[in-house]
């Protein structure tokens, strides 16, 4: 990751589980970035953005140039993903949670971390939901009363957006699919997203025998094992689809599937944020 920008001298060392982290996005805008982290005097914060070169890159530094000048130590690490990728905008964000140590949404005494829902893209509005429905989070969104914007192309202004207040944003937990049905995935992934179900078996090891030991277990048996994994992949989830049927039929990975990838394999996609 690249070195952070803005006072290194935080409170909170990362994983601290009291440490107040935000995640925000940052397109053409301001202080719906820095006001939100001014009232919760934030120990860190993490500024998604897309590349040096890119348009929203003099946002990034006036938000790092006002929050280098605040009146408490707050760090600034910039992260830089694809806002308009919704896999690449999971899997950084996963990152960061996982870094943190905050995806266990039953922890106690866990301060959750922060994202602000209101800045950057739609993309990452619902990455950003998604990652706090999925792992220990809290959404909010900046609701201003009034936005400045050039007409053409925006620039960096003394004031930018007024904001009227910094609401939270209501989620539900999402529960994860198991670990035996990820290994589906991770395993169609392995191939290239497609196996016959007869392959799929092997690279799975639901053909040789069970904990046990004893006798591998027959073709019924084994087609068994895998219908359990697989109807609710299919069913529930949609993040497989078995394609006719048989011994030949063949299992192809949904976009739904590789989406739950990112959020759920061992190896996630995305930048790492350290």
């Amino acid at each position: 990751m690249p070195k952070p920008r803005g006072r290194v001298a935080s409170a909170s060392a990362v994983g601290a589980p009291h440490g107040r982290i935000h995640i925000a996005p940052v397109g053409f805008e301001v202080e719906r970035v820095t006001q939100p982290l001014e009232e919760d005097r934030a120990d860190r914060v993490y500024l998604l953005t897309r590349a040096e070169r890119d348009a929203a890159a003099p946002f990034v530094e006036e938000v790092t140039r006002r929050l280098r000048k605040a009146s408490w130590p707050v760090e600034v690490r910039v992260v830089r993903t694809d806002l308009w990728d919704v896999f690449h905008a999971l899997g950084s964000l996963r990152a960061i949670f996982e870094a943190e140590g905050r995806t266990d949404r039953t922890a106690r005494d866990v301060v959750p971390l922060r994202v602000n829902v209101s800045t950057g893209t739609k993309i990452t509005a619902i990455a950003g939901t998604l990652a706090c429905m999925l792992w220990n989070g809290t959404p909010y969104y900046a609701q201003v009363s009034r936005a400045w914007y050039s007409d053409r192309t925006p620039r960096v202004g003394e004031v930018h957006d007024v904001i009227e207040r910094v609401e939270p944003v209501g989620v539900y937990e999402l529960r994860a699919p198991g670990r035996e049905l990820v290994e589906v995935l991770e395993a169609l992934d392995r191939r290239g997203g497609t196996l016959r179900k007869r392959d799929l078996l092997r690279e799975l090891g639901l053909d040789r025998p069970g904990p046990d030991g004893g006798k591998s277990p027959s073709p019924q048996a084994q087609h068994g094992r895998l219908r359990r994994r697989l109807e609710p992949l299919e069913r529930r989830w949609g993040f497989v689809r078995t394609e006719s049927a048989g011994p030949r039929a063949r299992v192809q990975l949904t976009d739904q599937g590789r989406l739950a990838l990112v959020l759920f394999a061992r190896t996630p996609a995305g930048k790492s944020p350290t």
